[in-house]
């Protein structure tokens, strides 16, 4: 059976409606479990539909990236720039770098067949990097492992999402390949 066409490239404006049904999508595959039933039911489409508008609707647009199957959207991945993480001690980790990965999310029927780790590729290269992730969320955070990222003992609560527990992981600049 053939392999599937997956590819990754840059976001753009056309994307929008798509990526905010597959942002939904994704939060409730992946939070299923993690945050209740009636949280997830209660995803709002305009409020992502808000959120890509803002991202890529403009001049500049922000710098994220789908993972396609064909023509269709399965995924995405975002990043920033943000000021280097602290350690939980307030010492500086600048072995992390500045930006962070904000997002990256790839819809469960696409999971284990390599997209997410292009995604990741595509939005990170070898950079040196940091992100939050659910801390009962044990598939995402073995993923990120497998791509250099580590927890760094800083811990946050998402006081929106029902009280959710995170915990930010960090990464050096990779070896290239």
């Amino acid at each position: 059976m053939p392999r599937p066409a997956f590819s990754v490239r840059r976001a753009v404006a056309t994307d929008v409606e798509r990526l905010a049904d597959v942002h939904i999508q994704c939060w409730q595959e992946t939070y299923r479990g993690i945050l209740s039933d009636a949280f997830l039911a209660a995803a709002d489409r305009e409020g992502r539909l808000a959120l890509w508008r803002h991202l890529l609707d403009r001049p500049d647009p922000a710098e994220a990236w789908v993972a396609c199957d064909g023509d269709t959207v399965v995924g995405f991945a975002g990043i920033r720039s943000v000021p280097a993480p602290e350690s939980p001690e307030g010492d500086p980790l600048p072995e992390s770098g500045p930006l962070e990965l904000w997002g990256l999310y790839l819809l469960a029927s696409h999971q284990g067949l390599g997209v997410g780790g292009q995604l990741l590729g595509t939005a990170l290269g070898t950079q040196a990097a940091s992100l939050w992730v659910a801390a009962g969320n044990s598939r995402a955070i073995g993923f990120y492992r497998r791509f250099g990222f580590e927890p760094d003992g800083a811990e946050d609560t998402l006081a929106d999402w029902e009280d959710l527990p995170e915990i930010r992981m960090v990464r050096p600049v990779q070896p290239a390949a």
